[in-house]
């Protein structure tokens, strides 16, 4: 581990170096043209490859103290600059004590009245109290944390006695024009100094605050290939439970097929549905001859009327020809039989009475046929149905089977493309953190960054 913070750093500082010499050659170029020399500088850089564990061990290690970074040499030119700040303030203060001691011997004016003076000597003694009492000398930093500490004292300092002179202004400007200018010039080249090491530590915390949003990003960008990595795990689980299901699936269909194949199934079907083609047609016929004696079956009912029984059974066919097959054939040709003998007798008024009686005559006769056979073809369906039952219960539980398994497919690979857009979703975050993490370190540090092990990795 120690070689290899050694040989990270030994780059780093080849880096820095050479973008050293390349802004040392740029010192009377504009901004525009520098600005042009970093984005060159920044393309034309080689790269440091690193993963996120590693990078974030480079970061902690460029960012302490003593460390040869760039940010050490920073720290201490910024220290050596506090130092001189804080030695010319301490300069100021000595001046300011100077000024508080002149005004403590400058004797008020008799000619004013008692009150004026009075208010005069107060004011007087206000200021030079606040100078002695804030005035004391700024330590000198011993390193960058130090800096923002001086700073807010040196502020507190000069807000005091700046609040302190400010009020009584009038009073200074009017009986002490001297020391007030002297009083002025000092404060104003204090605020300065106050404004540069103000300025400093600005540029440290944000330093600090940049290495901390470098860590930050760091740890979203571990927390973010840790969800890609759970989903393509969960992922990798569905596809392997979709080739499961698919084979589950192929195997259903295949039992379904060798049913479907079998030899006395396929007999049985098509005993089965032979004797339903002729069965629908035989009641097809059925229907037709008893349609034709519709009118003459309705007006029977209306002007003379059937026993109830019997016209219940006669309606019942004529709905639904299939419940011939339960009709006793002498009763059905007596009902009949009626309905003939009230046309020929002409107590039923038809058009065409001769061809309603041909009618009725000709289903009649062929009562008997139609009755046999629709028994002929219930009784065909009910054996055979019987035989091929087995194998229509086995086909249901089948069919079940298969699409309790399509249904399962189906909520697979929702899950998945509802993970796979989560992953590219994270993946688009990861490319946005990525780029924000590189440009900013190469900001505080100057360093091109390329990151390793990424689901896919990011160049800036």
């Amino acid at each position: 581990m120690y070689n290899y913070f050694n040989l990270l750093l030994l780059l780093y500082v080849m880096v820095l170096f050479r973008r050293k010499g390349k802004g040392d050659q740029g010192e009377g170029r504009g901004r525009d043209r520098e600005e042009e020399d970093v984005k060159s500088q920044h393309k034309d850089r080689s790269y440091l490859e690193v993963n996120l564990e590693g990078l974030m061990a480079v970061l902690d290690r460029l960012d302490m103290e003593g460390s040869g970074s760039s940010k050490s040499m920073d720290n201490t030119s910024n220290v050596r600059e506090a130092i001189k700040i804080a030695r010319r303030f301490n300069q100021h203060i000595d001046s300011l004590k100077g000024i508080s001691e002149g005004l403590r011997r400058r004797v008020v004016r008799d000619e004013l009245t008692l009150q004026l003076k009075g208010i005069v000597e107060r004011a007087r003694d206000t200021i030079t109290n606040v100078i002695v009492e804030v005035s004391k000398p700024l330590p000198e930093p011993e390193g960058v944390n130090d800096i923002a500490l001086i700073s807010d004292k040196a502020k507190r300092m000069l807000n005091r006695i700046g609040d302190a002179s400010g009020s009584h202004r009038r009073i200074l400007y009017e009986f002490f024009p001297a020391e007030a200018r002297a009083l002025k010039d000092i404060l104003i080249a204090m605020k300065r100094d106050v404004d540069v090491l103000d300025s400093i530590a600005k540029s440290i915390d944000e330093h600090a605050s940049s290495h901390s949003r470098c860590r930050d990003r760091i740890v979203r960008l571990m927390q973010m290939e840790q969800e890609i990595n759970a989903f393509n795990v969960k992922m990798k689980e569905m596809r392997e439970e979709l080739d499961t299901l698919e084979q589950e699936r192929a195997e259903v269909k295949r039992m379904r097929e060798a049913i479907l194949k079998t030899s006395e199934y396929i007999e049985l079907e098509r005993i089965i549905s032979n004797a339903r083609i002729e069965y629908d047609r035989l009641l097809a016929d059925v229907a037709r001859d008893f349609s034709r004696l519709s009118r003459a079956i309705s007006k029977y009912a209306y002007e003379i009327g059937f026993e109830k029984e019997k016209y219940e059974m006669l309606k019942a066919v004529m709905d639904e020809p299939a419940r011939l097959k339960d009709v006793n054939a002498d009763v059905m040709r007596d009902v009949l039989g009626r309905v003939s003998d009230g046309i020929a007798s002409g107590r039923l008024h038809l058009k065409n009475p001769d061809k309603d009686i041909e009618n009725v005559y000709s289903l009649m006769d062929r009562l008997e046929y139609y009755i046999n056979k629709c028994k002929e073809y219930e009784g065909i369906m009910s054996i055979y149905g019987g035989r091929i039952m087995p194998y229509k219960d086995r086909l249901k539980i089948i069919d079940g089977d298969l699409e309790r398994v399509e249904r399962e497919m189906g909520r697979v690979r929702g899950m998945l493309e509802e993970y796979s857009k989560r992953v590219d979703s994270l993946k688009s975050a990861m490319d946005v953190e990525v780029q924000q993490l590189t440009d900013e370190i190469y900001r505080i540090y100057g360093l091109n960054v390329r990151i390793t092990c990424l689901k896919h990795s990011h160049t800036p």
